[in-house]
């Protein structure tokens, strides 16, 4: 007499605790992941020494294609001392950190500090660590 097994294997996978799992790693990498703004315009800073934290600061970008940029907002070159002393009167300890890109020529940085030190600024450029 031939006896049958009993304990037959069964093929089906239960995807209820994946589900659980999938949806506990999707929440941890929501609140662990960083928020950060999207910058106005992208750019290569040259190679510095050291890093220095500053508390107010305005900054002016300067990208490859010469378009400038003062906390977002878009100007020309003609425009950065107006949109620049307007900055200043609100934050009048603020130091102004100019990121300009490092295919800039040197003489249109040096015109942004040369504006900056005449409006009563601090000027600082920004380096890459």
């Amino acid at each position: 007499m031939k006896l049958q097994r009993r304990n037959k294997i069964n093929a089906e996978f239960s995807m209820s605790s994946m589900t659980d799992i999938i949806f506990l790693l999707l929440i941890f990498f929501i609140i662990t992941a960083r928020f950060t703004p999207e910058p106005i315009y992208k750019v290569a800073l040259p190679k510095g020494a050291k890093t220095t934290s500053l508390q107010k600061k305005i900054v002016i970008v300067v990208n490859a294609n010469d378009e400038y940029a003062i906390d977002d907002k878009r100007t020309n070159f003609d425009g950065v001392p107006a949109i620049l002393d307007a900055e200043l009167q609100k934050n009048p300890e603020a130091t102004v950190s100019i990121h300009a890109d490092k295919s800039v020529i040197y003489e249109k940085v040096m015109e942004l500090v040369y504006i900056v030190d005449e409006l009563g600024g601090k000027p600082v450029l920004a380096l890459q660590p």
